[in-house]
């Protein structure tokens, strides 16, 4: 995960941190990041060998980011995640497994907790919310 930062038209690197945990030596293969809703957390998807959301805090007066804690996923290959409009919520696209994971989000800590709901959809890779017609 590298943070990173923008002034007049160039980008400079904050920091970097390994989005896999301290000690891995498999595949990389990370897919996907988003910052939470109320911007204290980004969030990053890999894959692979390892299957996890990698969960790093982000610090509000220099932007570097530290890691906190890779979520396993609960399926094979996360590809695609986001936060539902409220950012109570995390869905994960088990691409591989063919599962969409729920989990709740922790906004006090970024972390993430497994809420057992799950739908079965063929080789999910992409989750979008929609507005619906009042």
């Amino acid at each position: 995960m590298t943070a990173l930062s923008y002034s007049n038209g160039k980008l400079k690197i904050i920091n970097s941190v390994m989005c896999y945990p301290d000690g891995y030596s498999g595949a990389l293969a990370s897919a996907d990041v988003h910052v939470s809703p109320d911007g204290k957390y980004v969030y990053g998807s890999n894959r692979i060998q390892h299957n996890s959301i990698g969960i790093f805090k982000i610090d509000p007066v220099n932007g570097k980011v530290s890691k906190i804690a890779n979520q396993d996923a609960k399926g094979e290959i996360p590809r695609n995640f986001t936060f539902d409009p409220t950012g109570n919520l995390l869905l994960v696209a088990n691409q591989n497994s063919g599962e969409v994971v729920l989990f709740k989000v922790d906004k006090s800590t970024g972390l993430l907790t497994d809420t057992g709901n799950r739908l079965s959809i063929n080789k999910p890779v992409c989750l979008k919310w929609v507005k619906k017609d009042s």
